[in-house]
């Protein structure tokens, strides 16, 4: 009996030193394990938080994921859930940027944003993944200054949006405190980027642009020369 009990053990053990422990890599290149992967997304924000695979790749005894981490701002009624979808039904509608500037508390005034293709970023200063894009969004504004609007559009009041600007560079033109529009447009998702055409059409809608950076840069590039 004893033996029995030994070799249960040592079959027990070995699979136990076989099994594959699940890691996931966000954005930035951070490995967390389960544990620490979901403490991180409660810290992104009190709503929903989702993640799709993006990749995976087999380390020694690891399995690691790569992953696109979404900040959800309301509970989908179904298990699959774009939040993006509503918004990617409206490509080829104008936006209503007018609408944002005139419940604006930062002091922008009623610009026309036509004229030129314009990239509006929905985020808001303790979204991680907003947070985590904001150097792809500047090195695009840096790169077409001047030739593109880049506008970004927050739920956060004047005062956060500018202690927040002290400390990290967000070089876009920022529209604050504007929840009640920002709730009216749908916006469910953060961070939510809308491309749109000079005459103020949208033409697509991201998530997080980290991944699509370069063919967002290649579009602005021939839509500015149209």
């Amino acid at each position: 009996m004893k033996k029995l009990f030994f070799i249960i053990l040592m079959i027990s053990s070995a699979a136990l030193s076989q099994a594959q422990i699940t890691y996931y890599q966000i954005e930035d290149g951070t490995v967390m394990d389960f544990f620490q992967f979901a403490k991180y997304k409660k810290t992104l924000s009190t709503g929903l938080v989702i993640h799709n695979s993006i990749s995976t790749r087999t380390a020694q005894d690891s399995v690691i994921q790569t992953v696109k981490v979404t900040v959800v701002d309301s509970n989908p009624d179904s298990n699959y859930y774009d939040p993006f979808l509503v918004h990617r039904k409206k490509i080829g509608d104008r936006f209503p940027m007018e609408e944002f500037i005139a419940s604006d508390s930062s002091g922008i005034d009623d610009v026309d944003y036509t004229g030129k293709p314009t990239v509006v970023n929905f985020w808001f200063t303790r979204c991680g993944p907003c947070i985590i894009e904001i150097p792809y969004l500047n090195q695009l504004e840096e790169e077409f200054n001047g030739e593109v609007n880049f506008v970004a559009i927050t739920f956060d009041k004047d005062y956060v949006v500018n202690y927040f600007l002290d400390k990290k560079a967000f070089n876009f033109e920022h529209i604050t405190d504007v929840r009640p529009a920002i709730d009216d447009y749908g916006v469910q998702a953060f961070p939510m980027n809308l491309l749109l055409d000079k005459d103020g059409r949208i033409v697509q809608v991201y998530g997080d642009i980290i991944a699509e950076h370069l063919n967002l840069s290649a579009t602005l590039r021939e839509m500015v020369n149209e």
